[in-house]
């Protein structure tokens, strides 16, 4: 089973969302202190996917040599029916992570609402 963590930015309930899956917080894990850097070095070979908010994550720091997977979560609201209409593509992007890879899953309308 494929072992995803979410990141302190992502709404935790979301965890209950994704039932195919083996999903922890970063809170319930004690993680959600650490610097980016520590926090993919910790779970680097413990989990295969970090969902999160972070879009600079990516940016600023490597993932070669690492086995973890990223999913950036884009929403125009941070709603409850913003982040549940993310769902299915998320599933589907967990399913296909591949190691080192960065995946970006965007919404960017939400009741008429567009994000630049």
């Amino acid at each position: 089973m494929v072992k995803v963590l979410l990141d302190a930015c992502v709404p935790h309930w979301l965890r209950k969302e994704l039932l195919a899956f083996e999903v922890q917080t970063a809170h319930f894990a004690g993680l959600d202190r650490l610097s980016d850097t520590d926090l993919l070095s910790a779970i680097d070979g413990c989990f295969d996917v970090l969902v999160t908010l972070d879009r600079n994550l990516t940016y600023q720091h490597k993932l070669a040599g690492r086995s973890i997977s990223v999913i950036v979560l884009r929403t125009a609201e941070q709603t409850p029916a913003a982040y549940r209409a993310l769902l299915p593509a998320l599933g589907g992007a967990i399913e296909n992570a591949k190691p080192r890879a960065v995946q970006v899953i965007l919404n960017p309308a939400v009741d008429g609402a567009i994000f630049a």
